[in-house]
């Protein structure tokens, strides 16, 4: 890879780690703001289920516009502004209806940045870099995902603890704030590629991108498959950022170390993204999704029980979020590889799809759980999501293609 790629690849990382730093400092904090104005686990899961509400509708038109656009800095520029926005509507609001709003607003800042970021990887890989392309970008959002909650949890702490309220919306502030140093990177390139855009094409697709639908990518071996593990893994992702803190709340931990272990999961996925282009010239990518898929299940499922005993859950974090990790970098790489190169964007927002079409039912269907079993339940119910797909992807990896771009595999 040359020297500019490898430069554009680390700022596209360091983006990603911005964006996740939001994000994991603003839904957790969320957790706790409507927990302090009365809401049940219930009522978690409906505003974390909103994340992910307006990406669902619009995750295609969206990847089909970034197929058509020959530079995507100014679009992840502004996908961080819209996330700036939403995270200071959530610390602005008084009222449980601004929470859903704001956090709906951070859910499709985010869609609109990670869609650029992955197409824009995907733009910069040869085929023998995807794997270690895609896990450098990963990576990043695994360290803010590391990050984040730390942050939030001690800022939170540091509030007076006869008024919650004091340490929760200064962490929300501070998550709409982090982004701040990706908005200037990348407005900066917009503005000086702006300049000699004249000079090149002025669409990087070939028309045929609008004809691209939903059914089309789900023709293609696997992507369907692929779709369902990113989804359930993220899914989990999600739930353990909103469930965890209750849980913990229930166990007697403080905030900080709450956002200790949603840290340590964290650095297990960084770690595993890191390493994953080694792994995946050792290892076939479906052997890598399957152990991947059932690994973290048992890992988590057993979470709940151990929370109390905190080496023991950041064990289980530790070694659960490294498996977890490996998935959507995993997914990514499969599903660039089985389509073709003009279908990327949209197969990538259609995986966006499926993620955020799990992160609106899954949380609503764990928080509706967790009201009569507790808050172990919607982790429990995601950890068996988790199962089955890996026991579907290990049944079929043995069995049809994967990859259509794998020389390990005979093209169908």
């Amino acid at each position: 890879m040359g020297a500019g790629r490898r430069w554009w690849i680390a700022v596209l990382t360091f983006s990603a780690l911005l964006t996740q730093l939001t994000v994991n400092m603003v839904r957790p904090a969320t957790t706790y703001k409507v927990d302090a104005m009365g809401g049940d686990a219930t009522l978690v899961g409906v505003v974390a289920g909103t994340y992910a509400v307006i990406p669902l509708i619009c995750a295609m038109s969206v990847g089909r516009l970034i197929q058509r656009l020959p530079v995507l800095t100014g679009l992840m520029a502004a996908g961080l502004l819209v996330m700036a926005l939403g995270a200071a509507a959530v610390a602005l609001s008084p009222a449980v209806s601004g929470l859903i709003g704001g956090t709906a607003l951070l859910g499709f800042g985010q869609l609109v940045f990670t869609i650029a970021g992955q197409s824009a990887v995907s733009r910069a890989s040869a085929e023998d870099t995807v794997d270690s392309n895609f896990g450098w970008f990963t990576a990043g959002v695994s360290a803010g995902q590391m990050l984040g909650p730390l942050l939030a949890g001690v800022i939170i702490d540091m509030g007076p603890h006869s008024d919650a309220g004091t340490g929760i919306d200064p962490a929300i502030w501070a998550g709409a704030v982090a982004v701040a140093p990706g908005v200037a990177v990348l407005g900066l390139l917009a503005l000086r590629s702006s300049q000699t855009s004249a000079t090149k094409r002025t669409a990087h697709g070939t028309g045929s991108e609008d004809s691209i639908t939903a059914r089309h990518l789900l023709r293609r071996p696997r992507v369907g498959s692929y779709i369902i593990s990113s989804a359930g893994l993220l899914a989990l992702t999600d739930i353990l950022v909103a469930f965890v803190p209750l849980i913990g709340h229930e166990a007697g931990l403080s905030p900080t170390a709450v956002g200790v272990l949603l840290a340590v999961r964290g650095v297990g996925s960084l770690v595993s993204r890191l390493l994953l282009g080694i792994l995946a010239a050792r290892y076939h990518r479906s052997t890598l999704l399957t152990c991947c898929l059932l690994v973290s299940a048992v890992c988590f499922a057993i979470l709940p029980l151990t929370v109390a005993k905190l080496w023991t859950a950041a064990m289980l974090m530790l070694v659960g979020g490294f498996f977890l990790g490996l998935g959507q970098p995993l997914t990514m790489a499969m599903i660039t590889r089985t389509v073709p190169e003009e279908w990327r964007s949209p197969a990538l927002a259609l995986r966006l799809v499926g993620n955020r079409l799990g992160q609106v039912l899954i949380p609503l269907t764990a928080g509706a759980v967790a009201g009569p079993v507790g808050a172990s339940g919607a982790i429990w119910l995601g950890t068996l999501l988790l199962m089955l797909s890996g026991l579907e992807e290990s049944s079929r990896g043995s069995t049809g293609p994967t990859d259509i771009t794998d020389p390990r595999e005979p093209r169908p």
